[in-house]
């Protein structure tokens, strides 16, 4: 096939394999620190190398639809806020259209709540509106009462959902209309909106002719809008490079690039043939990189493309295929942590956290560090338990937090813990909150000199049910918020 070549960019990028860069003599400018203006016209030339992003599904999500139709503003805070500890700067984000036909006014609600939330931690978003991968979308899930289906064990990404799906592509002059109001009413929301980096047409177009006329229409009813922020859709061995304003890659071969810094990689990382410090250390400075995924959670992506439904994986992944964070805040490997921050990780406060495959601290099945101490946890296997790569138990186990904490002002403060099994706390040793392992809330107050440090030791044992445990405190000017580490762990 004849190459194709797209203009508006600053290193041409030839369609149908290899890329056309800026030639070795050429130095690229310094990475720029922030997202560029959308002032710039859509296919303006940007630098992307400023993005270090993930795709972001809810770990309590079992696909994108579930993530909105199910919308909780308290998990996404959660996951938006450990994301922004480990250095992401942008979250890509699946939308679906059946939710949209479902509640629309909700749909648009929410989605301004979670720009809002992921601004507040520093991190822009960018959504994704199609999607030709995985599983056709029931119409039983247009109904109020629809129930999600649970994760299938041991089966990679096993209840995504195609959007918008073959029956509306099939009926496709009957949902035109409905299409445009969905990418339309979108848009419009946010025409000018800084807190989003980027629209996405379509994830991994195929080059079938419903797929093509869906994303090419996309494209203009997103131009119509007048919007200057810059869409795109997935180019390389993908159909979307002639409808986008900037070239969009993915790549989990290896790691190679494709085009300049004007491109952006928007999916990568597998474990089969990638890592996080790898990513990290081929790309950062030279292209913008989204990784698959931050969440280690109920979308099942911790197993691998071939542990399917013919072939599911038997037993737990002790090395996820994808994700870097589990649902309490904790990274699968320190060393994925260490590469994200760079510097910053030794500067980054942290509670040191011990893992124990047993409720009396003593098999210790791991050592790492989360940035606070805010854990809510299902009862499914692999994902009821805070890390099953390691044999933590869905049921009767343990965890010990330690951490330095300094009080801003001098006056008594009052730590308080809401959990579901037994919780003490120490401060310099001395019992500060001691928790029955019935669900409920204790606390305890102590008096504090300002910016003196006081080491923290939590210790709590989860029996049966939904793990949960919540640290919080309040004093003098302070109102109650969660309990931030004052240092970085010696050690880790």
């Amino acid at each position: 096939m004849k190459p194709l070549l797209y203009a508006g960019l600053a290193g041409l990028v030839l369609a149908g394999g290899g890329c056309a860069s800026n030639p070795a003599s050429s130095t690229p400018p310094p990475v720029p620190p922030a997202n560029p203006a959308v002032a710039l016209a859509p296919d303006a030339p940007r630098d992307w190398r400023w993005v270090q992003g993930m795709v972001f599904v809810p770990t309590t999500a079992v696909n994108e639809a579930q993530q909105w139709d199910e919308y909780d503003p308290e998990v996404n805070d959660r996951e938006l806020r450990f994301a922004s500890a480990y250095g992401v700067n942008v979250v890509r984000v699946y939308l679906h259209y059946y939710v949209y036909l479902k509640k629309k006014d909700t749909l648009l609600h929410d989605i301004e709540d979670f720009l809002t939330r992921a601004n507040s931690y520093g991190i822009k978003t960018e959504f994704v509106f199609f999607d030709d991968c995985w599983n056709q979308p029931p119409q039983e899930l247009l109904s109020a009462d629809y129930k999600y289906p649970a994760p299938l064990p041991g089966v990679h990404n096993s209840q995504w959902l195609v959007c918008p799906g073959d029956d509306v592509r099939a009926h496709y002059d009957q949902h035109k209309a409905g299409l445009q109001a969905y990418v339309q009413d979108i848009v419009k929301a946010h025409v000018s909106d800084p807190r989003v980096a980027f629209w996405e047409i379509y994830n991994e177009p195929n080059k079938s002719a419903e797929t093509v006329r869906l994303e090419k229409d996309a494209a203009l009813w997103i131009k119509e809008t007048g919007t200057k922020i810059p869409a795109t859709a997935t180019d390389k061995e993908f159909s979307g490079g002639p409808f986008s304003d900037f070239v969009s890659w993915h790549e989990y071969g290896a790691y190679d690039l494709f085009g300049d810094y004007h491109t952006l990689c928007t999916e990568c990382m597998n474990r089969q043939g990638q890592s996080v410090p790898g990513i990290v250390e081929h790309y950062k400075g030279k292209v913008g990189y989204i990784l698959w995924e931050f969440g280690i959670g109920r979308d099942n992506c911790r197993f691998a493309w071939n542990e399917n439904r013919k072939t599911p994986r038997a037993t737990e992944a002790t090395t996820p295929f994808h994700g870097v964070v589990y649902p309490d805040g904790h990274p699968w490997a320190l060393d994925d942590a260490k590469a994200l921050l760079g510097d910053a990780y030794a500067r980054t406060p942290f509670f040191a956290v011990s893992y124990y495959r047993d409720p009396g601290f003593t098999d210790l099945a791991k050592r790492s560090v989360v940035p606070v101490i805010d854990l809510a946890l299902g009862e499914e296997p692999g994902t009821g338990s805070p890390d099953a790569s390691v044999g933590v138990p869905l049921r009767n186990y343990s965890v010990e937090y330690e951490g330095e904490l300094r009080a801003p002002a001098e006056g008594t403060y009052t730590f308080e813990v809401v959990s579901d099994g037994e919780v003490s706390m120490t401060v310099n040793g001395a019992p500060v909150v001691a928790k029955s392992a019935a669900f409920g809330t204790a606390s305890g107050r102590l008096t504090l000199a300002a910016d003196r440090s006081y080491r923290v030791v939590v210790r709590y044992a989860h029996g049966t049910g939904r793990s949960t445990l919540h640290l919080a405190w309040s004093g003098p000017s302070l109102g109650e918020q969660l309990l931030v580490p004052a240092t970085h762990p010696e050690g880790l």
